[in-house]
């Protein structure tokens, strides 16, 4: 999987890479906060609503390196991710109470990891996305929405 990364990333940055610090995260100044990059990224309701668009992936891939090099590991986020998996195997009518009740659970994991700034974004977004779930498809949009952020999220360096 190492040399996917490399190779993916020399096609979509050239050689910059090398001396850049990308895998590391650089040495570029202040690291951005949350909050800021959460206000950055202009999220979409219509990618929950209706269905995805080339700027929802702009958006996963965005917020997903910002989580990867601000400190979200796969592990912080794996129960969460299990649940949301397990609930899309369903039907969303009869497990929409499960639903309701990962908003806490991301919450209790951000409780216990408060200065992770990776971990608030990914917090935000999700309060943000699960606002206009209601139904089924909506849920499946979700679905996609997350899953789209944890994949950049792991091709950026996402670590367990």
């Amino acid at each position: 999987m190492q040399g996917y990364n490399n190779d993916y990333q020399k096609s979509r940055f050239g050689n910059q890479l090398q001396g850049s610090g990308f895998r590391n995260g650089g040495n570029s100044g202040p690291k951005q906060n949350a909050d800021s990059k959460f206000d950055e990224l202009h999220f979409e309701p219509d990618w929950i609503s209706k269905e995805a668009t080339p700027t929802l992936v702009e958006y996963a891939e965005s917020a997903g390196e910002f989580m990867a090099k601000n400190g979200l590991t796969n592990s912080k986020i794996r129960s969460i991710y299990g649940e949301i998996k397990r609930i899309q195997m369903g039907v969303f009518e009869k497990e929409k109470s499960s639903f309701f009740l990962l908003r806490p659970k991301v919450a209790y994991a951000l409780g216990r990891d408060e200065k992770n700034e990776g971990l608030k974004l990914f917090k935000k977004i999700f309060d943000k996305a699960s606002e206009f779930v209601n139904d089924q498809k909506t849920y499946h949009n979700f679905c996609n929405l997350i899953e789209a952020i944890l994949a950049y999220h792991k091709a950026y360096g996402g670590k367990d």
